[in-house]
This record gives C-alpha cells, sequence and structure tokens, in this order.
C-alpha cells in the first residue's frame, strides 16, 4: 500500500507520525482481519454457534469444569452451561464426574467433537505447515520474533 510513486504511506495513524504502512503491516492487518472471520465461517459450516467451536478447541486440550470453560469463553456459567448442553446434544462433548472430586462435574470432547475439529482445521494447519516448511531457520526466527511483538503489542491494550 503505497503512495503512486510507491513509497509507503507516512503518518496515517493520528498521533503516531513516525507511522509508516509497510508491506508487513499491511500482512499482519490482513491477519488479524481474516483470524477475526475463521471462527464464525467454520463455525456455521459445521452446525455450531461460535461459542460451541471455541469451546471444542479448548475441550482439545483436556477436560475441563463448566466454570473454567465460562471464563475462557468470557461468558456467565448460564451462558457456558447452554453451550455445553448443545455440545452434549451433537454428540460432540458430555459431562462427567471429576475423577479427583465427585461432586465436580468436568466437560470431555468426545470422538464426534475431536473429529468435526480436525474435518474443519486439517487443511488450514496443513497449509501452515507446509508454509513454515519453506522458511529457514533464520527465517523463522526473524518471523517468530516479528509475530511475538506484534501480539505484544496488541496485549498491552488488555492491561
Amino acid at each position: 500500500m503505497g503512495d503512486p510513486t510507491g513509497r509507503p504511506e507516512v503518518g496515517l495513524v493520528p498521533g503516531v507520525p513516525a507511522w509508516r504502512t509497510t508491506g508487513t503491516l499491511s500482512a499482519l492487518q490482513e491477519l488479524v482481519e481474516v483470524s477475526e472471520t475463521v471462527p464464525a465461517v467454520v463455525a456455521r459450516q459445521a452446525g455450531l454457534s461460535t461459542s460451541e467451536l471455541h469451546s471444542l478447541r479448548h475441550l482439545m486440550r483436556g477436560p475441563i469444569g463448566p466454570v473454567d470453560l465460562a471464563k475462557v469463553l468470557g461468558v456467565t456459567s448460564a451462558a457456558s452451561s447452554g453451550v455445553v448442553d448443545r455440545l452434549v446434544g451433537h454428540g460432540h462433548a458430555e459431562r462427567r464426574s471429576h475423577p479427583e472430586d465427585g461432586r465436580r462435574t468436568e466437560v470431555v470432547i468426545t470422538a464426534s467433537g475431536r473429529a468435526e475439529v480436525l474435518a474443519r482445521m486439517t487443511p488450514m494447519f496443513e497449509s501452515l505447515a507446509a508454509l513454515d516448511a519453506t522458511l529457514s531457520d533464520d527465517d523463522r526466527e526473524v518471523v517468530e520474533r516479528y509475530l511475538r511483538g506484534a501480539t505484544a503489542a496488541m496485549k498491552s491494550l488488555m492491561s
């Protein structure tokens, strides 16, 4: 994105006079925008809500209690319970007694839920792995430093 002479646009962000719209910043912005829309599209294709899809993603890492699931989703316990009810209804999750405290419940992904997530996400993971394989170790180090810095910049808005 630059002006017609090919120079980067400068000063387009009010209060940040040194801002230059570069190819890397444009690509990062595009990645952020696409990553914001992917969950809704994938969830719709799977016949799920985005909260259900995000829940399955978290459950792929291991069982989680309903209260903890509510926290990671940023919803109330009642809303989380509804998400779990729907996932159980789809056959993608089950409620089980906590192995160490039978009074507590945990939510566990089923084979069906795992298969749904993998069927939807594997093509992207394969493409990303193939792209990563094209990088040298030095390239990978630069990309990782840039992405971790961009992540830190975004996280700074959250504190």
